[in-house]
């Protein structure tokens, strides 16, 4: 059974030694509960050792601070667009809401891409 994906852009505010910066994702889920659930996962994954999280979009480590920015859903021609422009990974994410899993196009863990 083939699932039908949805694409959205994720936006995430990644501060690190003061210095701020976006950064942007492709997320593809069956929904928008799962595809929030990926990126919290994200969130709350970004580096080893979360020191805090709060309200489920902002997350604190040694390293820096990251930020649940945006999430916006792509019609199937930004989709088309963006993937052909290659400059943003693309994340599918699976399992359950409680449990999400994200794998990137070739398959990588998020947890082991960013650890």
């Amino acid at each position: 059974m083939e699932l039908n994906l949805n694409t959205w852009l994720v936006g995430l505010s990644v501060d690190v030694g003061g210095t701020e910066m976006m950064v942007y994702y492709l997320v593809s889920a069956s929904d928008l509960a799962q595809a929030e659930a990926g990126v919290l996962e994200m969130g709350r994954t970004w580096w080893p050792s979360l020191q805090r999280e709060d309200d489920r979009h902002r997350w604190e480590y040694a390293a820096g601070v990251v930020w649940f920015n945006s999430i916006v859903l792509l019609d199937d021609v930004e989709n088309s667009i963006l993937r052909g422009l290659k400059f943003l990974d693309a994340w599918t994410v699976t399992g359950a809401p409680d449990a999400p899993v994200l794998r990137d196009e070739w398959g990588n863990d998020w947890r082991d891409i960013t650890r």
